[in-house]
């Protein structure tokens, strides 16, 4: 079964647009809903639902709860209501309820509500997301050099990235919606291993200047900055790599090298059109 209509919750944020795009050149019919738009008046009739929404830097009122656990609850609450066929959760790679990271354990417990919801769901656990160089999306835009000033690393710079593609992403959780597809947990992550230092050379088209913040110096940099918590300081200084089964086999996708994507000039990429890229990228199978 191909859905024909779906909802996405958190189309605005980076993935949520790349994936809007990507399934309307699908032909899907798209319902577009942010973190607060009021999701259950919005899901009667669609076939399936993608929850985006979420958060890993929470600043102000937007707590970790606030906006990985509840924005889940009330679209389960939603979907179940409105009979939806399918549920496809974006995740993160290390997300458990028992975690110490205030990140990673709502993230988990936001998989344990899809569980007890009995709905026919699929978690994508993904790493890193990277978008092309025109719109490199929120994980690679702190690694971007600007003024010449050095670029701010959490961590040693030796941890381990296995960045995925934003627009391998987008197809991915489209191909999920397939009901070949069976329900449960699978990873996201692209070919390419990489220290975090080779990874801000990779998007810099060079070796740059850069400031590690490690240990204490971190944790000094969460307690001043609100844009940076302890959780965000916990998960960028930690290796980012797939934890589950990988989904492309099921899916029958390739994931996009992240040094053929920043190949060359990184102002000028092959593709500078988001509605291009996706046009010319590999499909899902039906």
């Amino acid at each position: 079964m191909q859905p024909q209509s779906i909802a996405i919750i958190g189309a605005d944020g980076h993935v949520g647009r790349h994936l809007a795009t990507c399934a309307e050149e699908a032909g899907l019919v798209v319902r577009k809903l942010g973190r607060y738009d009021d999701i259950s008046a919005a899901l009667g009739g669609v076939d399936a639902v993608i929850h985006l929404a979420g958060t890993l830097q929470a600043t102000g009122g937007n707590t970790y709860e606030a906006a990985n656990v509840e924005t889940v609850k009330r679209t389960t609450a939603a979907a179940a209501e409105a009979g939806v066929q399918r549920v496809v959760f974006l995740s993160y790679v290390g997300a458990d309820p028992r975690a110490k990271n205030a990140y990673l354990r709502t993230k988990g417990e936001a998989k344990e509500l899809l569980r007890a919801s009995r709905l026919d769901a699929i978690v994508l656990r993904s790493t890193f997301i990277f978008g092309p160089p025109t719109d490199p999306g929120p994980s690679i835009i702190p690694f971007v050099q600007t003024d010449g000033k050095p670029v701010s690393v959490v961590g040693s710079g030796t941890q381990r990235y296995q960045p995925v593609y934003v627009e391998d992403v987008a197809r991915a959780l489209l191909g999920a919606l397939h009901r070949d597809i069976v329900a449960g947990t699978y990873a996201l992550s692209g070919p390419d291993v990489m220290s975090v230092d080779d990874l801000v050379a990779l998007v810099n088209g060079g070796g740059v200047k850069e400031r590690h913040l490690v240990g204490l110096a971190a944790r000094a940099a969460a307690a001043i900055a609100p844009s940076l918590t302890q959780a965000m300081v916990g998960v960028l200084s930690a290796d980012s790599l797939p934890d589950v089964p990988l989904a492309w086999s099921a899916l029958g996708l390739q994931p996009t090298p992240m040094q053929q994507v920043y190949a060359g000039d990184r102002f000028t990429p092959a593709e500078s059109d988001t509605a291009t890229a996706i046009k010319h990228a590999p499909k899902a199978r039906a």
